[in-house]
């Protein structure tokens, strides 16, 4: 360390605060109220935020990049004039009109993207899982920090604010103590996107190849896992799996089925099954505790109590906001919520906070630190089902 950098570090230590705090705090913000959006990754994750944010005025769509022409046009086109069209992300990192970027491609891309947004001064939204592999989390949480600039990661679930009242709820102990949690996202589909000319099957139906995807625990239940982790501020420590490519024998690499167990620091197991052959009750959260259950799909909860006195019953109605009438039997008692906004889903509320974090400097709720958590607990995942055997936390 060369006397420069030795009186730097003592000033800071001096002070109390971090080097990526003091880049924070001097970092760029967006160039006006409107953050100018470069969208990398056009499929039905990107092309779909793009159809988003229109909801949104705080934000421009700037530009758009892919590698797949037909692709890219479309893009042009939901996005509205004035957007440019780069089929090589690294010349949309050099347009000095793009303020930040969404990271929307095949999940073995992100680590290098976003590390190249970053080395380019870019904000970055990153969709979900953060990366692939253990070190690139690692190593994307330490260039963040001492970046200063704004860096969150598309799990949706931690801004929804039906998941938000279900968080309060678990939190506030109403469902006394849980040991476990079910998780469940099937489908009867052979989850793959039409393909124009075979040359692009790769390409377009990524989520099939190991070399670019986690598949299904990577693809789906990375969300649920990040709002398990958020919700008890943990992470498994243990996992165990099985899957297979038992159905659809059509030259896919990941499985069309998987079942993970998951073990958390106080013993509480995480079930986590996803089908492509059966699309009974879909998708599907189970919240299993002393008192009560909560049962939680996408955008609807319900609450199952236990055998609860009357105190215990206004408790919950208290909390949660549902109505308890005598007499619900098995169908429980919804949960309700007052704050949604007409027309809004998670990604609306998501995209509002890292616009508050692009222009404030503020720590998004869902940021690099909890996206190597959940990017450590699904590979894990993942390992267990290909691999085999108990996978430890590292």
């Amino acid at each position: 360390m060369d006397r420069r950098e030795f009186v730097k570090k003592g000033a800071l230590a001096a002070t109390g605060l971090t080097l990526g705090q003091v880049n924070a705090m001097n970092r760029p913000v967006a160039q006006n109220d409107i953050i100018q959006l470069g969208v990398i990754g056009t499929g039905d994750r990107g092309g779909g935020i793009i159809r988003i944010l229109k909801d949104m005025p705080q934000f421009r769509i700037a530009a758009c990049s892919d590698i797949l022409p037909f692709r890219l046009e479309k893009a042009l086109a939901d996005a509205g004039k004035g957007c440019k069209a780069y089929p090589d992300y690294r010349s949309l990192l050099d347009d000095g009109d793009v303020d930040a970027v969404v990271i929307a491609t095949p999940l073995s891309m992100h680590y290098q993207m976003a590390a190249d947004a970053l080395d380019s001064g870019k904000h970055v939204y990153c969709e979900k899982t953060m990366t692939y592999q253990k070190e690139e989390a690692r190593k994307l949480v330490q260039k963040v920090e001492s970046s200063g600039l704004a860096f969150q990661v598309g799990h949706q679930y931690r801004y929804h604010p039906l998941y938000l009242k279900v968080a309060d709820i678990i939190r506030s102990g109403y469902l006394g103590t849980i040991t476990n949690v079910y998780i469940q996202w099937n489908r009867n589909g052979d989850w793959r996107r039409p393909v124009p000319d075979p040359r692009y099957e790769r390409m377009i139906n990524w989520r099939m190849y190991l070399e670019y995807s986690g598949g299904l625990t990577a693809e789906l239940h990375s969300h649920q896992i990040d709002f398990v982790n958020w919700v008890f501020d943990s992470h498994p420590v243990r996992a165990v799996g099985f899957g297979g490519i038992d159905y659809w024998k059509d030259g896919r690499e990941t499985f069309d089925n998987v079942n993970t167990l998951l073990e958390y620091p106080n013993g509480m197991k995480v079930n986590c099954i996803s089908l492509t052959a059966n699309a009974h009750e879909g998708y599907l959260f189970k919240f299993k505790g002393s008192k009560g259950t909560i049962e939680l799909e996408i955008d609807k909860g319900r609450y199952f109590p236990e055998n609860l006195n009357e105190k215990e019953k206004g408790n919950v109605d208290g909390v949660s906001g549902a109505t308890l009438p005598a007499g619900a039997g098995g169908e429980g008692y919804p949960i309700e919520v007052e704050r949604l906004k007409e027309g809004w889903e998670g990604t609306h509320y998501a995209f509002q906070d890292f616009y508050e974090s692009v222009q404030t400097g503020k720590k998004p709720l869902s940021n690099v630190q909890t996206g190597a958590t959940t990017t450590l607990s699904v590979r894990m995942a993942i390992d267990a089902l290909r691999e085999g055997g108990v996978q430890e936390w590292s």
